[in-house]
């Protein structure tokens, strides 16, 4: 649990949401950009292809959201969706879809084939001083409670980890997006979908970081957290 002062910074935070939709006119982009190989993806580290996999996930999901809501036709002709750097509109959405869908199911045999180890269970959490100063609902909810736990919910590469959040005398969850790859754990920020965490289990410990390439693509206008608060943030997960 962590405490209603402590919860005032995450729900600040939750305010900041970075959008991924670009209402307006746009321009078509061809789907040319060279994607990794099935041998690429074998060899990659663990982190990094899970980390992959959830954006590539989450890309999908995107443009099946915006297509099944109708954003590409009638009065959304000129609706355009920035993702991942890319420019998609009605004249290219078919193509970016069919690209995505096997994106991941390119992921999803790779990963099936290096396999998921279960690290499902209730952990006791904790992190540094400096994760009170990442933007991460995720990060500086662990670091503001002293106790309580953290619960990792799997699905074979699935993965949710769950954090309970104490205000005003009620219990919320904030649930995180993750995948498991081997041994190696990649996490979603629940409120920044840019924001993503790796951690490594080992002896019953996960060590989780946040990738600092966040910082690449944050908006000044939005107070991104320091590199070197990222850099010296550990969340420390033990069963």
């Amino acid at each position: 649990m962590i405490s209603n002062s402590a919860i005032k910074h995450i729900l600040i935070y939750l305010a900041l949401v970075f959008g991924a939709v670009l209402i307006g006119a746009g321009c078509s982009s061809n789907v040319t950009k060279e994607e990794p190989t099935q041998n690429d993806l074998l060899k990659a580290p663990a982190a990094n292809l899970a980390q992959s996999y959830l954006a590539a996930k989450t890309r999908l999901r995107l443009v099946e959201r915006q297509v099944k809501f109708g954003s590409f036709g009638g009065s959304g002709a000129r609706f355009t969706l920035l993702s991942g750097g890319e420019m998609i509109d009605k004249d290219n959405v078919d193509e970016y879809l069919a690209k995505y869908q096997k994106q991941l199911s390119l992921y999803e045999e790779v990963i099936r084939q290096r396999g998921s180890n279960d690290l499902s269970g209730m952990y006791y959490g904790e992190a540094t001083e400096s994760c009170s100063r990442s933007n991460s609902t995720f990060a500086a909810a662990i670091q503001a409670q002293k106790h309580g736990a953290i619960e990792i919910r799997q699905n074979n590469m699935n993965a949710l980890v769950v954090v309970s959040v104490l205000q005003d005398g009620g219990e919320f969850d904030i649930s995180n997006p993750a995948a498991v790859v081997e041994s190696a754990l990649a996490v979603i920020e629940a409120a920044n979908s840019d924001y993503y965490f790796r951690g490594q289990f080992n002896n019953d410990v996960i060590e989780i970081k946040p990738d600092v390439s966040v910082l690449k693509t944050w908006p000044k206008w939005a107070n991104p957290p320091s590199r070197s608060d990222l850099e010296k943030c550990v969340i420390t997960l033990k069963l």
